[in-house]
C-alpha cells in the first residue's frame, strides 16, 4: 500500500516529467527551472489527497479520491493549464526584458528573480496535476482502489 514516502517521491518524479515536457523547446534554463517548479507542485499534489481525505484506516477515500470529482476537476484544469502556463511564461518574459534594459545590478537581481519565480509557478502547475495523478494512480492499484463518487 502506498504510504507518505511513495506518494512524495511518484509526485516528484510526476511532477519533475511532466513539467519538463511541457517546457521542452524553450532554452534550457527555462526548462530546469519549470522542471524544478514541477518537482515541488508534484509533491504538493501528491499529497493533497490524503491531506482532504485523511488516511485513517484503508477505507479513508472519499471526495479528493473520487474518479468522477477528480476526473471532472483534472479535465477542467488540465484543459487551462496551456493558457495559465503561457500567462506566467509572458509574465516571466516581461521581467526578463527589464532585467536586461536595467543599467542597475539591484533591479537587474530582482527582476532575474521574478523571472525566475514565473518559470517556477508554470512548472509548478503541471507538476501538481501530475502529483495529484500520480497518487490516485497508486491509490487506484490498492485493494480498496477507488471510489467512483465518494
Amino acid at each position: 500500500m502506498p504510504n507518505r514516502t511513495v506518494h512524495v517521491q511518484a509526485g516528484a518524479v510526476a511532477g519533475c516529467s511532466f513539467a519538463a515536457y511541457r517546457a521542452w523547446g524553450q532554452p534550457g534554463q527555462y526548462v530546469l527551472a519549470e522542471a524544478f517548479g514541477g518537482v515541488v507542485g508534484g509533491i504538493g499534489g501528491g499529497l493533497l489527497p490524503d491531506l482532504l481525505d485523511t488516511p485513517d484506516s484503508p477505507c479513508h477515500r472519499a471526495e479528493a479520491h473520487s474518479l468522477s470529482i477528480t476526473g471532472t476537476a483534472g479535465y477542467y484544469l488540465g484543459d487551462r493549464l496551456s493558457a495559465w502556463q503561457s500567462s506566467l511564461r509572458d509574465r516571466a518574459q516581461h521581467f526578463a526584458q527589464m532585467r536586461t534594459s536595467s543599467p542597475d545590478l539591484f533591479p537587474q537581481i530582482g527582476y532575474g528573480l521574478l523571472e525566475l519565480l514565473f518559470r517556477f509557478l508554470a512548472g509548478a502547475l503541471a507538476g501538481f496535476l501530475a502529483g495529484y495523478a500520480s497518487h490516485l494512480g497508486l491509490d487506484s492499484l490498492t485493494p480498496s482502489s477507488l471510489p467512483i463518487l465518494y
